[in-house]
């Protein structure tokens, strides 16, 4: 059982990690150790423990003299290798998914589906962060239930960074996601394990397509560095 000191800094983590991916903190945006210990209600030590995981997650920099800060948007060599693993990995998720998922687990992912059509056609913000947000809980299930921990840690990670990207997702695109994903689930519901794999490595060679086009060239322009 976690001590109550990790429980906070667990949640300070989850709280920060939150804001950076939704762009509350904007890339660069400089995160202050003793604001956040202010605002959270919490001492700085749990601010620092948690701001420490997430630079060992990329999602954070520190710079000497001047703090942490949020870490950049990836360049174009590393969005690109950041779906190459998740292209690699994520497939693989899936099939061993297929292999271990119950009708909870199903329940689970129809429920994300069910919001996500819900949500489609972004009416306000509010819809769009509803949409994106089960999007990403839906990737974080079929995660889960494959059973590897390590894999589900490493795409943990690469879901973050891929999800600082997803308020560029524009309009128009939700319901060919939402097709993908009933495609996955289908493949799941039926523990096809050729056909989960199959389905979710098109599902993220269109996410990033989509991307990559909504994105555009002027704002992937990052170079070889993040």
């Amino acid at each position: 059982m976690a001590s109550p000191r990790q429980m906070l800094t667990d949640t300070v983590y989850d709280v920060v990690r939150q804001r950076l991916v939704d762009h509350d903190i904007e890339p660069g945006g400089k995160v202050n150790i003793n604001a956040l210990a202010q605002e959270l209600e919490v001492s700085p030590t749990p601010v620092r423990e948690a701001l420490a995981r997430l630079e060992a997650d990329g999602l954070l920099v520190r710079r000497s003299l001047a703090g942490y800060a949020a870490a950049p948007l990836l360049g174009r060599k590393e969005f690109s290798e950041l779906f190459e693993m998740r292209i690699l990995l994520e497939p693989a998720a899936a099939a061993k998914a297929a292999g271990l998922i119950e009708e909870p687990h199903l329940a689970v992912l129809a429920d994300h589906l069910t919001q996500m059509r819900d949500a489609q056609d972004h009416t306000s913000p509010q819809t769009r962060r509803t949409f994106l947000d089960h999007d990403a809980l839906f990737h974080d299930q079929i995660a889960q239930v494959c059973g590897n921990t390590l894999m589900r840690e490493m795409l943990d990670r690469l879901h973050a960074h891929a999800h600082l990207y997803r308020l560029h997702f524009r309009e128009g695109l939700a319901a060919e996601t939402c097709r993908e994903h009933a495609r996955i689930l289908e493949a799941l519901s039926e523990k096809d394990a050729g056909l989960a794999e199959s389905a979710m490595r098109s599902h993220i060679q269109r996410s990033r397509e989509r991307l990559a086009t909504a994105l555009g060239e002027g704002d992937l322009t990052g170079g070889e560095q993040g």
